[in-house]
């Protein structure tokens, strides 16, 4: 089997995923309008719209080009090449201070290993790097809504009549891949497109799970980013410009944004800076600088963030709660890690709402 059977070209161009908002942060007024742009056509095209799936653990398995097979962990990517079921779980337990879950885990594992080896084609070469969904020690389970898996902090729901839905039940492991390597240790991977050679009847390879609905995105509130941006976009640009001690001022913004949201507090986005600029890592010298200038530019940024992150929510809810083979639920609310809109390297993650393990 050669590796272009189920692969698509990479890109290299600067952060692999962002989220929509952040385009702002990034490009300033160029981004908002680019962010705009997005929004519209999502809203009348989402068919290159995929499913976030919230797996765990990561997982790298293959063959080596004598066909030996490999499978290990992220930890032991490019570091421990185990052979072997036996050797998988002794590195697991060799591994960390001898917490009490690491045995239970690295018997789960060892019987990942032994599962994918017996499945995964004898002339395949190179390795997969995916996120586990489900095993035999955390397998599907069914009720009266459907087939249902809790990899991570996300339960998956799937319909047991759709054709997914047949495949897993009669399946031992399910995994959602990412990107295909060369060479064990391999660090620049490149997407995978069709999993149909790596799939079995024991093991599910998922890729790109695209959502079946079609949102609508308020126009008058894109119109409004638009607006919004055009009017600003000097004293935004101008904001976002390097300075002499202030070369990154878009690193600090994008902290910024990435701090309030794991606190809890994007509600208070447009207001908090400065609060927070108090007590973040920034320098005194870089604090004072930022607090000495005109802060219109700030605050033109901010209100794009936080206008966009609207849209984006709404078009999210939309996704959530429409009728699919896939339905994702966290604790009690509806919805999962969110979405990503693959032709323009996008996350739309709920923020508001989602944050990481």
């Amino acid at each position: 089997m050669r590796a272009n059977q189920f692969l698509t070209e990479a890109t290299d161009k600067g952060r692999e995923y962002n989220h929509l908002e952040d385009l702002v942060t990034f490009e300033g007024s160029k981004g908002a309008l680019k962010a705009a742009e997005i929004l519209t056509r999502l809203g009348q095209d989402s068919k290159d719209v995929s499913i976030k799936w919230d797996g765990n653990p990561t997982i790298f398995w293959g063959r080596e080009p004598n066909g030996q097979f490999v499978m290990t962990g992220k930890n032991g990517w490019g570091r421990q090449k185990t052979t072997s079921s036996g050797e998988l779980q002794d590195f697991i337990m060799n591994t960390g201070k001898g917490e009490d879950w690491r045995k239970d885990f690295a018997g789960e594992m060892a019987g990942v290993f032994e599962i994918l080896e017996a499945n995964t084609p004898t002339d395949m070469k190179g390795y997969v790097y995916g996120d586990l969904l489900y095993t035999p020690r955390k397998p599907v389970t069914s009720s009266d809504a459907g087939l249902q898996f809790t990899p991570n902090k996300v339960t998956y729901t799937v319909d047991p009549n759709s054709d997914l839905g047949k495949r897993i039940a009669g399946s031992q492991v399910g995994v959602v891949v990412h990107t295909y390597h060369d060479a064990f240790g391999d660090k620049t991977g490149t997407p995978i497109k069709d999993t149909k050679s790596i799939n079995s009847n024991a093991v599910v390879v998922l890729g790109q799970t695209y959502v079946t609905h079609q949102p609508k995105v308020d126009t008058s509130a894109v119109q409004d980013i638009v607006s919004t941006a055009n009017a600003n976009a000097q004293i935004i640009d101008n904001w976002l410009t390097p300075e002499q001690g202030l070369s990154r001022k878009d690193a600090i913004l994008y902290n910024y944004v990435n701090q309030m949201t794991k606190q809890g507090k994007l509600a208070q986005l447009r207001t908090g800076f400065f609060d927070w600029l108090k007590t973040s890592k920034v320098s005194t010298g870089q604090q004072a600088k930022l607090m000495a200038g005109d802060t219109k530019g700030l605050d033109a940024i901010l209100e794009l963030v936080v206008k966009i992150q609207t849209i984006k929510n709404n078009l999210i809810d939309q996704l959530d709660n429409a009728g699919a083979d896939v339905k994702a639920s966290t604790g009690d609310q509806t919805g999962g890690e969110g979405y990503v809109a693959t032709r323009d390297k996008i996350k739309l993650v709920p923020r508001h709402k989602w944050t990481p393990n």
